[in-house]
């Protein structure tokens, strides 16, 4: 919306075409957390607090190590990645400075999401929206203030940062159950395998959504920037009917494993 309200075309093109990057670090944060928060959940009915403290481990350190993974090969790769997403010679250095800023808050991206399904596995679904809106609202007013592309991602960046310092909190003074001590940190009893199995359903419907977007912006670029820039916005009004059924699935599935 702040973008769009620039009136350039380009600068909403920009933002389209690297759409594709945050739909694939959502891919790993809904594997690491819808997996996890299923882990978490079973560990729960047990009664397996030693599991449990294993599971937040887990998810914060993969998460963290997934991002730092993805900022580097962002960083590296940049111009070809761009040039297979889309962008041509008017829209590269727009994109170039969106990806360079959301690249070294993937870490904080991932995680934050991540943590959010599992801090609602324990029950703690207030403060799971309490880090949601932290992010977003911060998001919300640094966009109009660093109206541009680039200034979209610093905005999206310092929001997953401050939700990620909720979480931060939650973890280490409120949650009983909970720990991201690096004592914790395990991969014993299948626990890596066990949560990327149950994750993994969630990540492949990301991964196809992101490839989806990546191969209609390579077609719609033929046409130029415009319908590139229009595609993003129908994208994101689409979004609210993909979160809301999204939102009951990720509900639901804490209270099946408890069970």
């Amino acid at each position: 919306f702040f973008v769009g309200q620039t009136g350039d075309p380009l600068q909403v093109a920009a933002v389209s075409l690297t759409n594709p990057i945050f739909i694939l670090f959502m891919a790993f944060a809904n594997m690491f957390g819808m997996g996890g928060s299923a882990a978490a959940s079973i560990a729960m009915g047990e009664n397996n607090k030693k599991r449990m403290k294993q599971v937040s481990a887990f998810i914060t350190y993969a998460s963290l190590g997934v991002g730092i993974v993805f900022a580097a090969l962002l960083v590296l790769f940049m111009q070809p990645i761009l040039g297979i997403f889309g962008a041509n010679a008017e829209t590269y250095a727009l994109a170039k400075g969106y990806v360079f800023h959301i690249s070294y808050g993937a870490p904080f991206i991932i995680w934050s999401a991540a943590a959010s399904f599992v801090v609602r596995s324990e029950g703690s679904s207030r403060e799971a929206m309490i880090g949601s809106m932290i992010g977003t609202v911060a998001n919300i007013v640094l966009d109009p203030i660093m109206i541009s592309a680039a200034g979209a991602a610093i905005a999206t960046t310092i929001g997953n940062v401050m939700a990620s310092a909720y979480y931060l909190w939650y973890f280490v003074k409120k949650s009983p159950n909970f720990s991201i001590l690096p004592k914790d940190f395990s991969l014993e009893n299948r626990l890596a395998a066990t949560v990327c199995s149950c994750g993994l359903p969630t990540a492949i419907f990301s991964m196809l959504m992101s490839l989806s977007t990546i191969i209609l912006n390579q077609i719609l670029v033929a046409y130029g920037n415009a319908p590139v820039a229009a595609i993003g916005i129908v994208f994101k009004a689409n979004m609210f009917i993909t979160f809301l059924q999204m939102g009951l699935a990720n509900g639901v599935q804490p209270l099946l494993g408890y069970n």
